[in-house]
């Protein structure tokens, strides 16, 4: 398996990374900030956001060097299965939190998420607060994770490593990417 933060040695790669996370921490710093001066509550979230925003850059920039450079030698190389194996285990990381297991298949989180959209529907019948409500959707937030992570691991199994093999690599792996991006809103 070639050595995963071979792309950490590249300068432009490196500089550009560094910068990010620069940024990232004076927008940390400036939260800190906003909070000891009692700033206004919606500022805050909206800077809390913009940092989310930028950590999903720098993990989407790292996960495309990776992708680009470790994934593809890996595969042309004949270490498939590994590669594949590393890269879901990457993407569970980068999309879901790692600590859920998911033994559910795409019909039965369907079903949970029409059941938590049912509870929305009770939770306004019976005018019950915001944070109710607002439970119920982070819940269905993440079963159309789960749903998406289940998705996105038969992808990688059985499309991905035969899709670069067949070429073309860079449409691949750019469209690849594109949905990686899109499954992070």
């Amino acid at each position: 398996m070639t050595n995963n933060f071979a792309c950490m040695e590249q300068p432009e790669f490196r500089k550009n990374l560094i910068s990010r996370i620069n940024r990232i921490d004076g927008q940390i710093r400036g939260i800190e900030r906003m909070i000891k001066n009692h700033q206004k509550c919606d500022d805050i979230l909206n800077q809390i956001s913009s940092v989310k925003s930028a950590l999903n850059g720098v993990a989407k920039v790292v996960l495309e060097v990776h992708i680009r450079n470790c994934v593809v030698h890996d595969i042309k190389t004949g270490s498939e299965n590994e590669a594949i194996s590393n890269l879901i285990d990457t993407l569970n990381n980068f999309i879901h939190k790692p600590n859920k297991n998911l033994k559910d298949n795409n019909e039965d989180i369907i079903k949970k998420i029409e059941k938590q959209i049912e509870n929305i529907r009770t939770c306004l019948d019976k005018n019950q607060c915001c944070s109710s409500i607002l439970k119920i959707v982070t819940s269905i937030k993440g079963e159309l994770n789960s749903m998406a992570k289940v998705i996105l691991e038969q992808h990688v199994k059985n499309c991905l490593a035969n899709d670069i093999i067949a070429g073309p690599e860079d449409k691949i792996i750019d469209d690849f990417l594109y949905t990686i991006n899109k499954m992070m809103k």
